[in-house]
């Protein structure tokens, strides 16, 4: 059936979109169909509010009966980050990929909310693959770091990493060591205070080797037990941008690579589906919940790429991120699939505008 606009009718593209979605879905397959209406609802209502997304779930289903579908889903233990990563990944590049670890945090109340994430850099893009809940405030630890990648490398197996980059929270010897004996490669950043040895056995201060601005210092230094290549600069403000790597190279350019999970961060709260308004504080759901949209989000990024954009001729910038312009058409599509308010709906708003008899 066609509307008089030239689409065809929102109960025929929903089918359209789940066969697609089986073809790739793996482990995930019996979820297929909510996890289509989950994505349709999640962008249509573009908040992770369980709520909200329960209100147009299914139309056919009361907001109840959604309500307590989403909640099974959530509390079945055959839905683990690692089937999300199988998925997403089959829409990521066959090549190796720049792996980029960091931190969201935000509170619920009283409870802290700490998710240790590993995304890909995708064109430019951070693309969440694998995450873990830290269960607690502050920083992770080694163990937790390595059981991350270790989840990467039983998925994907070690050739499929070009280098691993992290923030100073992302240091130590074990940690360092532990990546070195695996011969995986990194971009770490360093504290100033840290201390190197050179090969002649000199002991120094790693910010007084960058005193003045280098991109990379000339040979190896020892670092907490292993050989690395630093390269640095000193900011501004007193402090100084120094990286340990295990390999020569451009290590400054490669470190900026980082920055994309920021942006993946803000995409996934305030900028776009505001993650912080979520209830659900229990781990292993909130895993669960986050896996969902974390999918939302790689579509987002497929849509926002597929589109040109117009740049600022005042700042030589896109005036919207990837990500934001492929939200806008996936929002508007969404829309259009969760389908009209019912004729009941549209009475009673009709009867809340028309003024009071006196």
């Amino acid at each position: 059936m066609t509307e008089p606009n030239g689409l065809q009718n929102q109960d025929d593209y929903l089918p359209k979109i789940q066969r697609l979605m089986r073809e790739i879905i793996g482990e995930l397959a019996p979820h297929c169909q909510f996890i289509v209406l989950f994505l349709v609802a999640m962008l249509a209502e573009r908040t992770v509010s369980l709520a909200w997304i329960a209100t147009v779930l299914s139309p056919t289903a009361t907001e109840e009966s959604n309500r307590k579908r989403i909640q099974r889903f959530l509390e079945d233990i055959r839905v683990t980050p690692e089937s999300f990563a199988t998925l997403i990944a089959k829409f990521l590049p066959i090549s190796s990929w720049i792996l980029v670890m960091d931190r969201t945090n935000w509170f619920w109340g009283k409870s802290p909310i700490n998710l240790l994430v590993l995304a890909v850099l995708y064109n430019g893009v951070a693309i969440p693959l694998l995450w873990m809940n830290l269960e607690r405030d502050g920083a992770s630890d080694t163990a937790q770091r390595i059981e991350l990648i270790q989840q990467f490398l039983d998925l994907f197996g070690a050739r499929k990493i070009n280098y691993v980059t992290g923030d100073r929270e992302f240091i130590g010897a074990d940690w360092i060591q532990w990546l070195d004996k695996r011969k995986i490669s990194y971009r770490l950043r360093l504290r100033k205070t840290d201390q190197v040895t050179d090969r002649r056995g000199r002991v120094f201060k790693v910010a007084n080797l960058f005193t003045r601005s280098y991109k990379c210092r000339k040979g190896q230094f020892l670092l907490w037990g292993t050989w690395v290549y630093l390269g640095g600069k000193p900011h501004f403000d007193g402090d100084f941008l120094i990286i340990a790597s295990s390999q020569a190279g451009n290590l400054m350019e490669d470190y900026r690579n980082r920055w994309s999970i920021e942006c993946l961060f803000q995409a996934l709260k305030g900028r776009g589906f505001h993650l912080e308004e979520t209830r659900v504080v229990e781990p292993v759901r909130l895993c669960r919940l986050f896996g969902l949209l974390s999918l939302a989000y790689v579509v987002c990024v497929h849509l926002g790429q597929s589109v040109a954009e117009v740049i600022c001729q005042s700042t030589g910038r896109l005036r919207r991120s990837v990500a934001r312009r492929g939200l806008q058409i996936a929002h508007r599509v969404a829309l259009y699939l969760v389908g009209p308010p019912t004729e009941r709906q549209l009475q009673q708003f009709l009867q809340v505008l028309t003024p009071c008899k006196t």
